[in-house]
């Protein structure tokens, strides 16, 4: 196994896999008492926020969505932004295990390290980068003590290059097979296709909070959620409730026969330290 690499720092001492050292030997970590482990790369500050993932029916975090902040002089930027600027600076790869490697890292100086980590990944990665891709990736897993099966890969749908599902389809496999697991993000959002969905035969389907929105909005709503999970679950997909935005809201999803629960009624993103998530639905 690879060594981590101890990086002295005021605060104590950060343990970075040596891969992410090889593709960065410039970049500078940082351990914070408010953000968790800051990495300074391609002149901007990165550190990882995370948005609870809850069991919908034992009302227990079971995960945690990791979301890139990213800032400038301290101007927010988007990580869609960030990522076209590393693809314009022909260092996509690498930005995205550097990316990738800072949220295991913060993942695991929380202190639920058993809950699963769900990654955003760009399609385009998961079809161009080849096996290197999938092994650099995985040594860094194993120098953080983690394997493929603690990981959910998300792709957000909207993302999908049109024309490209079949190719897609055989990336997910070649992850799936190495033990990762694949969610579709954002699922009823612009351009859904059902279609596309079996094609790819997620583990996961995530339901866009516009999808919660509408169907709340409907005059029967909870027979027509109840009627798009159980279609899901009949493809062999878990589902996750995005978007849960009020009391009615979670009331509706609890009620839905989903598996999964995420939305800011029930918590918001936030760095990961010892008392920064509770472990269960609010009541």
């Amino acid at each position: 196994m690879p060594p981590l690499v101890a990086i002295k720092h005021r605060d104590g001492i950060i343990s970075v896999p040596q891969g992410t050292l090889n593709d960065w030997p410039m970049a500078q970590f940082a351990s914070t008492k408010d953000r968790g482990i800051v990495v300074k790369a391609l002149g901007l500050e990165l550190t990882s926020a995370f948005l609870a993932v809850f069991d919908a029916n034992t009302q227990k975090i079971i995960g945690e969505e990791a979301l890139l902040r990213a800032s400038i002089r301290r101007k927010a930027l988007s990580a869609a932004d960030v990522f076209k600027s590393a693809l314009a600076g022909d260092c996509l790869v690498e930005f995205d295990r550097l990316c990738r490697s800072l949220h295991l890292m913060n993942h695991l100086a929380g202190s639920n390290t058993h809950r699963t980590l769900f990654l955003n990944v760009y399609p385009e990665l998961l079809m161009s980068s080849g096996t290197q891709h999938i092994e650099a990736f995985e040594r860094i897993l194993q120098d953080q003590g983690l394997s493929p099966a603690d990981i959910v890969l998300e792709i957000f749908e909207a993302t999908i290059p049109a024309g490209q599902t079949a190719l897609l389809a055989q990336a997910i496999k070649n992850y799936r097979a190495r033990g990762y697991r694949i969610a579709v993000d954002d699922y009823g959002f612009l351009n859904s296709n059902l279609s596309r969905l079996l094609t790819l035969s997620p583990e996961i389907v995530k339901l866009d909070r516009v999808v919660m929105n509408n169907i709340s909005q409907a005059s029967s709503p909870q027979a027509l959620l109840c009627q798009f999970v159980k279609r899901l679950h009949d493809m062999g997909s878990q589902v996750v409730i995005e978007g849960i935005n009020s009391a009615e809201q979670l009331e509706l999803a609890q009620e839905s026969g989903a598996d999964m629960l995420q939305g800011y009624f029930l918590s918001e993103p936030r760095y990961l330290n010892k008392e920064s998530f509770v472990n269960v639905l609010p009541t």
